[in-house]
């Protein structure tokens, strides 16, 4: 039975990928990746999402790579035989786990049966003591040994995840945390942490000035979830439009310029 593989990073494609031509078993795999930060932006529809990602995440010519990836997913879906099982990979992260949702809209009225593989449990078996944020952290083997924690979803399940999807779409919010599931926040929700890691990190290097990736690392380290660097230095802007961060040089690349956190 032929086996496709649909994960929600370019990472954790690659790493399938590699454990599949390690283990030789191209002939009957392929993998999909669906390649969205389902955490961030508006879900109610496409083109909304597509203007407000243009807005506040994309730079140069990323649109189009946006739409280039998000037609060639959609293309693979919409031509799936019904002979074909589909494995989705995913872990407890607001972005997998609304990606696991919305995948399996597009798959309710397809004939495969799908299986999914919760990498957070799967790991409180295999290595108790790791913790991750998003499928993309971990290596070829250690999916390769993830592939026996495959469940197969019933149609219950199945249509229920679905109807989780069109629930989520209903809701306006632009920024979604996981606290033992799905929650919609404000989209200036994790502003306080941002400005507490950028107070520490000038501390922790005695600078006066920082590249921005100091402070988006380390906020995105402090969060117990996955969230894109893009997002994080959006909000850096926002809160320098504010009068907390003062900014020297050119904002257009993220290496390209210095941040300063002045505070209140």
């Amino acid at each position: 039975m032929a086996i496709l593989h649909i994960t929600f990073s370019l990472s954790t494609q690659g790493s399938i990928k590699h454990a599949i031509r390690q283990h030789h078993l191209q002939r009957d795999e392929s993998v999909l990746s669906v390649n969205e930060i389902f955490s961030i932006g508006p879900l109610s529809n496409a083109e909304e999402r597509k203007s407000w990602l243009e807005a506040h995440i994309f730079r140069d010519n990323e649109d189009e790579l946006y739409e280039d990836l998000q037609q060639a997913w959609k293309k693979t879906i919409a031509g799936l035989p019904c002979d074909v099982d589909v494995w989705v990979w995913y872990s407890q992260s607001t972005h997998e786990e609304i990606g696991l949702r919305f995948i399996m809209s597009e798959l309710i009225n397809k004939g495969s049966m799908v299986y999914g593989i919760d990498a957070t449990e799967g790991l409180k078996r295999l290595e108790p003591n790791m913790r991750i944020r998003h499928t993309g952290e971990l290596s070829s083997d250690l999916l390769m040994r993830l592939r026996s924690e495959a469940k197969r979803f019933s149609i219950d399940e199945c249509q229920q995840l679905a109807k989780e999807w069109e629930e989520l779409k209903q809701n306006p919010s632009t920024l979604r945390v996981w606290q033992d599931g799905i929650v919609h926040v404000a989209e200036d929700a994790l502003d306080p942490i941002i400005m507490g890691c950028a107070e520490r990190v000038h501390t922790k290097l005695n600078e006066e000035w920082l590249i921005p990736m100091r402070i988006i690392g380390e906020t995105i380290g402090a969060i117990d979830d996955y969230l894109s660097e893009e997002f994080v230095e959006k909000r850096l802007m926002i809160l320098a439009k504010q009068g907390l961060f003062e900014i020297n040089g050119e904002t257009t690349d993220m290496y390209s310029y210095q941040v300063k956190y002045v505070g209140k």
